[in-house]
């Protein structure tokens, strides 16, 4: 495999510029290094066109979302769960993917702000995305979407949330459309081989999910084994939402989605798989860095949007 190189000067600027890593710190420090960084490159003029953005409460104890209206009418409702190690990020932050979505797949976004580790860990954010979705069902009428085309999408952490959130879902009997799994982290239990093979220099690191552990359950065995953290620990993944799973081949996680969409694909889950070779962790919300990361994302929000029905 080639690293995009577009992507190798986005690291090689990091590497000169003698940038920490992403956890370094305090995770105060940490969140503030990042909200400085995305908001420093961003330009509103380039976000997709929206009908309407507003922030609103999408849950009981004061559980928070930002919901994106398409400009024309929505066919579909989507939960989107942003990146971030369970630590870091907010639907702030992530809004322009979230906008994205929304516009490519004509769907209305919300973006749910859940609780962050450590001072909120599990199962605090587990609690937090299956009351998001509760509260989008009941509010379907209001979100103007179809309630039979409700997804779930996210990217790292927030992928592993869309994945336990559709397990959940599938247990509770709640109708749940499809699931887009971007870079997602599945088993906390395993260490696949792409870990060691992408440990150090391509931004999400083998330390940082060292730190995630910590931060989110206490780096505790017993509890990395369980599914609501490891959804591939799930015993039976039959009759699961339809998913789409974006690796990329620079990633530590890489393996974890490969694994977790074969085992989709066993239990006879219609799913896409698909592996960018030359991309990196978190290459879904980067498509500004890289045409290829663009064309990536493209391609993944399309399967998405005819698992949905939506485009």
């Amino acid at each position: 495999m080639t690293l995009d190189p577009q992507i190798a000067e986005f690291l090689s600027s990091l590497r000169a510029a003698g940038a920490p890593e992403t956890f370094a710190g305090t995770p105060e420090q940490a969140r503030r290094r990042m909200a400085e960084a995305i908001e420093a490159g961003w330009d509103p003029a380039e976000f997709a066109p929206a009908g309407s953005v507003r922030d609103a409460v999408i849950g009981g104890d004061g559980l928070r979302g930002k919901i994106i209206h398409p400009v024309t009418d929505p066919v579909a409702t989507v939960l989107y769960f942003h990146p971030g190690g369970f630590t870091l990020g907010s639907a702030h932050l992530m809004q322009d993917v979230a906008r994205r979505l929304a516009h490519e797949l004509s769907a209305c976004v919300v973006s749910v702000d859940y609780r962050l580790a450590p001072e909120h860990p599990f199962p605090a954010a587990v609690d937090d995305a299956l009351a998001a979705l509760r509260w989008a069902v009941d509010s379907a009428a209001e979100l103007g979407g179809d309630p039979n085309r409700i997804g779930l999408a996210g990217e790292s952490s927030g992928a592993n949330l869309a994945a336990v959130t559709a397990l959940a879902a599938r247990d509770a009997g709640i109708p749940v459309a499809g699931q887009l799994l971007a870079s997602p982290v599945t088993n906390f239990a395993a260490r696949h081989p792409s870990v060691e093979e992408n440990a150090e220099g391509y931004f999400l690191n083998r330390s940082d999910l060292d730190t995630v552990r910590r931060y989110y359950f206490h780096d505790d065995d017993a509890l990395a084994a369980d599914p609501r953290i490891s959804p591939a620990l799930t015993a039976d993944l039959a009759g699961v939402a339809p998913a789409v799973v974006g690796v990329a081949g620079f990633d530590p996680l890489r393996d974890d989605g490969i694994v977790y969409a074969a085992r989709l694909l066993q239990a006879g889950v219609r799913t896409a798989l698909r592996v960018y070779p030359g991309l990196i962790h978190p290459f879904f919300g980067m498509p500004g860095l890289s045409p290829a990361a663009d064309a990536a994302v493209t391609e993944l929000t399309g399967l998405f949007g005819g698992v949905l029905g939506a485009v």
